[in-house]
Order: C-alpha cells, then sequence, then structure tokens
C-alpha cells in the first residue's frame, strides 16, 4: 500500500497532511542505487549514479517523519484549500520513503480534455505533476538517504546545505585577502557569485591544510595550465579581474588541471571524486 503525504508551508502543529492511499505505485525504487557514492561536493553525477548519506536518522538535518514509526492515524486528511501551499510530497511504502519537492510547474490547474478510456473534459481541478524520479529516496531498513541533487533537497532537510555551503561574505572577503590574490580595478567581493563563492568554500579547506611550500606549488602550477591568468611568478600572485577568471584560479587551487598521459592534452576536470 502507498501512502502519499503532503508538507504544508508554514505550519506547525499538523505540517503533514495525508493526500492519498492506494496499491498503485507512485514511484518505483531505482535498481541503481547500490552504486551510490559518498557525498561529494566536488562530484558531478552521471545519469545512473546517486548520491548517499548513511546513518541518516543521526544526523542534524534528518527530519521528524523519519525518525519514528509511521502511521497513518498521525496524518489528517489533506484540505483541498491548501493544495497551493504544498511543500513537497512524501511518498511510504514498505519501509521506503519517496520525497519530492513540489514546484509551481507541479502545480497544475488548467481546463483539458482527459483521453483514456472515457475521454471527457476536464474543467481544470488542482493537479499535482508525479516526477519520474523523486528528489530523494530514504530506505529505512538501511538508514540511508540517496539523492542526486543537493540544492533540490535543501527545501526538505533544512541545515542539510551545510554540506556544500556557500562562502559567507565575510569568508569571501577573508579569502580575498590571502597574498597570492589580488583582485583588479572594477572587481569586488560583491560581484563574487554563487558558484565562485561555492568554489571559494572548497578552496579555503584545501588551502589551509596546505603547507607555504605546498601552497607555491599549486599556485605554480596554476600558472603552467591556465598562463592567461595574469600572474607574477617571483611573489606568487594572481591578479584575477572577473568571474571567469576566479573560476580558473579556484580551479587551480582545487588541481582540477591535468595531462593526458597518452595523448598529452591539457585538461580540466569538471568533476572529481577521490579513489579510496
Amino acid at each position: 500500500m502507498d501512502y502519499l503525504i503532503a508538507k504544508i508551508k508554514k505550519e506547525k502543529e499538523n505540517p503533514y497532511e495525508k493526500l492519498w492511499s492506494g496499491n498503485e505505485e507512485v514511484y518505483k525504487t531505482p535498481d541503481d542505487l547500490n552504486g551510490a557514492i559518498h557525498y561529494e561536493a566536488g562530484r558531478e553525477l552521471d545519469d545512473d549514479e546517486w548520491f548517499k548519506i548513511e546513518d541518516f536518522t543521526e544526523q542534524k538535518y534528518c527530519i521528524d517523519i523519519l525518525k519514528k514509526e509511521f502511521r497513518t492515524s498521525d496524518y489528517p486528511e489533506a484540505n483541498k484549500s491548501k493544495t497551493s501551499t504544498i511543500e513537497y510530497i512524501c511518498d511510504y511504502r514498505d519501509n521506503v520513503y519517496y520525497f519530492q519537492r513540489v514546484m509551481k510547474n507541479n502545480l497544475l490547474m488548467q481546463k483539458k480534455i482527459t483521453i483514456g478510456d472515457n475521454i471527457y473534459l476536464d474543467n481544470g481541478e488542482k493537479s499535482i505533476v508525479i516526477n519520474d524520479l523523486p528528489d530523494a529516496i530514504f530506505i529505512e531498513t538501511t538508514n540511508i538517504l540517496y539523492f542526486k541533487k543537493l540544492q533540490r533537497i535543501a527545501a526538505i532537510f533544512n541545515g542539510i546545505e551545510e554540506l556544500y555551503k556557500e562562502a559567507t561574505k565575510e569568508e569571501t572577503a577573508n579569502f580575498v585577502k590571502n597574498d597570492f590574490i589580488r583582485l583588479g580595478l572594477g572587481y569586488d567581493i560583491d560581484k563574487i557569485k554563487t558558484m565562485n563563492r561555492k568554489r571559494i568554500a572548497m578552496a579555503m579547506d584545501t588551502i589551509t591544510s596546505f603547507d607555504e611550500k605546498q601552497c607555491k606549488e599549486v599556485l605554480d602550477y596554476t600558472h603552467k595550465y591556465y598562463p592567461h591568468l595574469e600572474y607574477e611568478e617571483k611573489n606568487g600572485i594572481f591578479t584575477v579581474n572577473n568571474e571567469d577568471e576566479m573560476k580558473y584560479l579556484l580551479w587551480g587551487i582545487e588541481q582540477r588541471y591535468y595531462t593526458t598521459p597518452v595523448t598529452n592534452e591539457d585538461r580540466v576536470a569538471n568533476s572529481v571524486s577521490k579513489i579510496k
């Protein structure tokens, strides 16, 4: 039996309501979860890959609904008037929870002709579009959460975004105060956007793990692979004039540049994962 629960925005006392129950499967468990990898901020998944977080109920961003036994009696029937305030839906079946955020493009209300065993005019009842894949899957028996995009589930699991945090304005300002960076005219911390702030958050951890010799080596390495960046080799200072140049410098700090051993091509890794 499937039980579909809706999380209602801004409801504190009874935030969950039961939308539907039945024998039909709302989602199917993907057959490629066995190859899931532990979440890594710098990793981009292939189509058949998932991230995983183990011991999920022990994490501070785990939600209460996953920490207790599932009982349908805990959830009142959904109020149709609240459909437009549904934040996400949760489908429960056989100790597995499937989560999907409900975005504006998931909510439909328009007149249409429905073609099935019978053809009829639908005058526009509100409906929620169910995606082919859920945004997250939690398997109770193994205590593992699976997902593909952290951004998609951050609104469901409050605080989980700390796994791929964005540098704050203060942290960004401290980073560009490093001796190896000089911001060019017309480029300041207010012009450093989200993606580079996320890269800065990772680069900060990397740089603090280096000693002075390693820091100089990674700067020379960056200059070798991306000589278009203005670099004072003697002093070890890069001048960064725009967002692209900041990205190229941060890629260097993360050592994403490499040379292929056979064809001797210089490349940059868009996604990285440690080999255990």
